[in-house]
């Protein structure tokens, strides 16, 4: 049995044992002294090859991973591997986006007074536009719809995973905040644009669910999604329970 992989922060992932596929990914080829073809990292991973590469790719575009051509001694259509960076390699471009993510974010609480509001609908607009649409009258299970959900997420950093027990509706555990910071200061701005854009995105897919409450940073990097039936009136913004707030954080 393979040894688990350990997670290691290098300022682009989450300081958690759940890092999610895409963070497995970046330990396998770190830890890997050849490079690597899209079928191995598939193999290891456990997923499809479509899959491994997509990961792979926006991994190269993060400049997280390179991209090479194995030399071939046989006719035939190159081999394309990819190496891991290392984490000094990519901690000087992540710090950059911290500091451009709290700037932004604190010109917008500032300056905007139902900040809530109008970033919930900002991430609604980004969470269609990030979301495959089905054809007409397609209809999918729910099962399939979370999953594909959950996929989404994954590759936007946050780690995600489904939680199901009896009795009670599935919660959306992200394992990673990609925005710890601006979002512990302003959960307005940073949580509700994470909403609306998990929102658009099960509206998009004619899901059933919709966002209930979201639960930001109980611990460090783990924030909480409770789904629900689709709320009877239509709403503007999602009730953030903010541990570090003696109430519930509206818009």
């Amino acid at each position: 049995m393979a040894a688990p992989v350990k997670s290691v922060y290098d300022g682009t992932t989450g300081r958690s044992d759940h890092g999610g596929r895409r963070t497995h990914i970046i330990q396998i080829l770190r830890d890997t002294r050849e490079p690597l073809s899209v079928q191995e990292v598939a193999e290891k991973v456990g997923i499809h090859v479509n899959t491994a590469r997509f990961h792979l790719e926006s991994l190269v575009d993060a400049g997280m991973a390179t991209r090479e051509t194995a030399d071939r001694n046989r006719p035939g259509r190159p081999k394309v591997v990819y190496l891991g960076t290392l984490p000094n390699q990519t901690h000087e471009r992540a710090q950059g986006y911290r500091v451009l993510a709290e700037i932004l974010t604190t010109a917008i609480a500032q300056s905007e007074a139902h900040s809530g509001e109008w970033l919930y609908k900002v991430g609604q607009e980004w969470g269609r536009y990030l979301t495959t649409r089905l054809a007409p009258f397609e209809i999918l299970e729910e099962s399939e719809i979370v999953s594909r959900l959950i996929d989404k997420l994954d590759a936007l950093w946050f780690a995600p995973e489904l939680e199901r027990t009896h009795n009670s509706t599935p919660r959306l555990l992200l394992h990673n905040c990609p925005f710890m910071a601006p979002a512990r200061q302003y959960p307005q701005v940073v949580c509700q644009l994470h909403a609306g854009m998990i929102d658009a995105s099960l509206e998009e897919m004619r899901s059933a669910y919709r966002l209930v409450e979201l639960q930001p940073q109980l611990t460090d990097h783990l924030c909480a999604g409770c789904l629900g039936p689709i709320p009877a009136e239509p709403r503007t913004s999602v009730p953030l329970i903010v541990p570090w707030q003696d109430d519930t954080t509206e818009a």
